[in-house]
């Protein structure tokens, strides 16, 4: 079976926004945030959890995703800003 990358948004109670989720193999490696705006998006890389799981690809792919997935974080923040706020 090959392993792939999977690119998934999300909402985190932690972010004011949506999130984005980059899977590898079905494991969960990085999510990008865009809280401090499109300028200053933020990367977080997560553990691999109690059993070790080894990320192996070409960096090549990695980057190709990496920029898919702050493409997807863009446009989220963007729908954001465009959506009336609801102030109480």
């Amino acid at each position: 079976m090959k392993k792939t990358f999977l690119i998934e948004t999300c909402s985190d109670l932690n972010y004011e926004g949506m999130v984005v989720d980059i899977t590898f193999d079905n494991q969960r490696i990085a999510m990008i945030n865009y809280d401090k705006g499109i300028d200053n998006l933020e990367i977080e890389i997560l553990p691999s959890g109690d059993e070790p799981f080894k990320c192996l690809f070409p960096l090549k792919d990695f980057l190709e995703i990496l920029e898919k997935a702050k493409d997807i974080a863009i446009q989220c923040a963007k729908e954001d800003e465009e959506r009336p706020s609801i102030d109480k």
